[in-house]
């Protein structure tokens, strides 16, 4: 491939704005491989800033990534809210125990202050750190939760489900207030240094809600949050569509500039919805990265290319990159980038 001509955030700009770059860009979601790439265990990264900057600064000078990303912490905003967060040795954290158990701890809770609470000032701080360390030419991309996740992380899931039910307008007002918490930490995010908000609502995928609640309960508060985070700053918004998805895609390309795709056929979804979106994806994380040989994931990485010509296309997997892929297997996706990415593909 010849010499790249443009930055990693020219690349990723470029794609974002119906032009055509030098190659195409790749990110990976890369916070817990990252971090085993270096050696670090998970839990380390929430003591030292340095450690976690570390890790992303290696894996994008090492496999020519064209974006690091923030400390994979998706519970910041429950916790905050109080619900209890888990921070296990080497993995990722997670709820484990709700705050609110019913319309009356709805008038318990009070709003967030990013700078302030829970363990935002910290994450905030590693933005702001990555920043410092990548510059302007690198997009900085940090995860955001979207209001309907909070409500059933703070709510619990399956409880969430049943006041859809049972008491729909509870669960509008408690969207109202994760709307305004969420995009608080989104616009703090922003703030901080990142470029790019990521986000994905697994939880209002087509195997948990309706299209029809859906519509009602979950795209709605996204939507606008997405649109107040973009008046803040944030150079684009990408939403993982973790699941299945198909029957609500009309809907997801709305305020949203990149749709990292899990289970769909890149060409006919680029076909469908290049004039609205990028597309991002997608070989698979788990049963080819993780599990399959490096001539495996070569070979899927090139049918993925198959969707770059005419670009508005960001190669990837197709979900976050779990902890244990064999380095391989990842240097097999960046020497497909490096040996057929440049433009015209």
């Amino acid at each position: 491939m010849a010499l790249a001509s443009m930055s990693p955030m020219d690349r990723i700009m470029a794609v974002c704005h119906h032009e055509i770059p030098d190659r195409v860009p790749f990110l990976l979601t890369s916070r817990e491989f990252g971090l085993r790439y270096a050696g670090v265990k998970h839990s380390k990264a929430y003591e030292d800033p340095e450690i976690y900057i570390g890790a992303q600064l290696k894996l994008l000078k090492d496999f020519q990534l064209d974006g690091v990303w923030d400390i994979w912490c998706t519970p910041a905003v429950d916790e905050a809210l109080g619900a209890t967060m888990e921070i296990p040795d080497d993995d990722p954290p997670w709820i484990t125990r709700p705050c609110v158990h019913g319309p009356a701890d709805l008038e318990k809770l009070k709003p967030v202050n990013p700078w302030r609470d829970g363990r935002m000032p910290y994450l905030l701080d590693v933005i702001a750190r990555l920043k410092k360390a990548v510059g302007p030419d690198v997009p900085v991309i940090a995860w955001a939760s979207p209001p309907f996740r909070t409500a059933c992380m703070i709510r619990g899931n399956t409880e969430l489900y049943m006041d859809i039910y049972d008491n729909p307008q509870f669960v509008k007002n408690l969207l109202e207030f994760t709307t305004e918490t969420c995009t608080a930490y989104g616009k703090a995010l922003v703030e901080a240094g990142a470029d790019i908000i990521a986000t994905s609502n697994p939880v209002a995928n087509m195997d948990c809600i309706s299209l029809d609640h859906f519509k009602e309960f979950a795209h709605p508060y996204s939507k606008r949050m997405f649109a107040a985070l973009k008046d803040a700053g944030a150079k684009a918004i990408n939403f993982h569509t973790c699941g299945r998805w198909d029957d609500r895609y009309e809907l997801c390309v709305e305020n949203a500039d990149i749709i990292h795709c899990d289970r769909v056929d890149l060409g006919e979804f680029k076909a469908k919805y290049s004039n609205k979106v990028v597309t991002m994806g997608n070989v698979k994380s788990v049963a080819t990265l993780l599990q399959g040989t490096s001539e495996q994931v070569a070979a899927e990485a090139l049918q993925c290319m198959a969707a770059a010509p005419g670009g508005r296309y960001i190669f990837s997997s197709d979900c976050a990159v779990p902890r244990d892929p064999p380095p391989a297997n990842v240097r097999a996706m960046a020497n497909v980038r490096e040996e057929v990415g440049a433009y015209p593909v």
